[in-house]
């Protein structure tokens, strides 16, 4: 009896301690489905886009010039910096031009006094054109006299030319802007010797500037004059300005394989100056691409992944190659097909292998 009583008890137990297992295990079932992590999806598709070519380049003065003198003298005075700005016409540099002036000086005292010669030996050949005409001078003295008057001419334009030659030298003892800009290098100090052709200032306009950029000989043939481009400039910050291929160099002598294109601005910031750096974008040709968004993507070091949902609903990491950005998102080069799905958000941090349950789908 006593036997069967403690078999008795025992059965009670073991079927108390199965149950209490059958609940423990559904509990961690409970939990295990809890732990799905809530995620939302975007569904891969094609889409077609332009093929977005980028260059870099550097910002530069259509027009810019060196001053130079065609006198020898001592600098007098400079009266600008590199980086002041300046206008056309405005006096940047004097140069000792006494010599020239003292020539100047010389030369139109010879041509007063010319003039005058001129004026008498004009009034010596009326008088023997008149007595000739009566008879009363010879064809010599008229022939003579009328030598006289071509001499005189000449003598005095002679020396009018060089007043004109000396005026324009003396131009260079005064340097004045041709340009509107500014100074962007100073050769030269105050007390310096110029020398003819020697470099003094250089001088850069504001009113046009242009982006040259290098392009690869396998992309050349892609751009055409007239293409519109957008140009980005670093050191603007996000701001963009609009621009136009002007002109293709059709040398590749610059810089081995690539190509010289200059890019003029259609409208410019104010703020932009020779020098800085830019970005020139140009969309051509149309292609079928998948793009993603940015956020989706992860980097381990070297590598760049995302993460798919499998048919297990389970988040796996995925390795890809991603190529350009563009305003969508980011181009996927290879790793990922059409139809697959990829996580974009999750309400926390992802692992692979990790149950996931998707509450959005894009």
């Amino acid at each position: 009896m006593k036997s069967v009583i403690k078999n008795r008890k025992l059965s009670v137990m073991m079927i108390a301690l199965i149950g209490v297992m059958i609940s423990c295990g559904e509990d961690k079932k409970e939990e295990i489905i809890s732990e799905a992590l809530k995620v939302e999806v975007l569904e891969i598709k094609k889409i077609n886009r332009p093929r977005l070519l980028r260059f870099t380049g550097v910002v530069e003065a259509d027009d810019k010039m060196v001053l130079s003198t065609k006198i020898l003298g001592q600098v007098k005075k400079i009266f600008v910096m590199e980086g002041d700005r300046v206008t056309k016409g405005q006096l940047l540099v004097q140069i000792n031009g006494n010599d020239i002036l003292s020539k100047l000086k010389g030369a139109k005292a010879s041509l007063k006094e010319a003039n005058a010669t001129l004026t008498n030996v004009r009034k010596n050949y009326e008088r023997i054109k008149n007595l000739a005409d009566k008879g009363s001078a010879t064809q010599r003295e008229l022939d003579d006299m009328t030598t006289s008057v071509h001499v005189g001419e000449a003598r005095v334009e002679s020396i009018s030319e060089s007043i004109s030659e000396l005026n324009e030298l003396l131009t260079y003892a005064n340097l004045r802007s041709p340009i509107s800009g500014f100074v962007s290098q100073k050769y030269i100090n105050t007390g310096d010797m110029a020398t003819p052709g020697s470099p003094l200032l250089a001088l850069e306009s504001l009113d046009k500037l242009k982006v040259s950029i290098n392009v690869p000989e396998f992309e050349i043939g892609m751009l055409e004059e007239n293409d519109l481009v957008t140009v980005k400039i670093d050191a603007l910050g996000s701001a963009t300005c609009q621009g136009v291929i002007e002109k293709i160099i059709p040398s590749s002598a610059f810089s081995g394989a690539q190509y010289k294109v200059n890019v003029a601005f259609k409208s410019v910031n104010k703020d932009v100056k020779p020098g800085m750096f830019a970005r020139v974008d140009l969309y051509k040709n149309i292609e079928t691409k998948i793009l993603i968004p940015s956020t989706a993507i992860r980097n381990r070091g070297q590598l760049t992944g995302l993460y798919t949902v499998n048919q297990q609903g389970e988040a796996m990491l995925r390795w890809v190659r991603i190529g350009q950005e563009y305003p969508e998102g980011t181009e996927v080069l290879s790793g990922l097909i059409e139809g697959e799905k990829i996580i974009t958000s999750a309400e926390s941090k992802l692992e692979d292998g990790m149950k996931v349950e998707i509450i959005k789908s894009i």
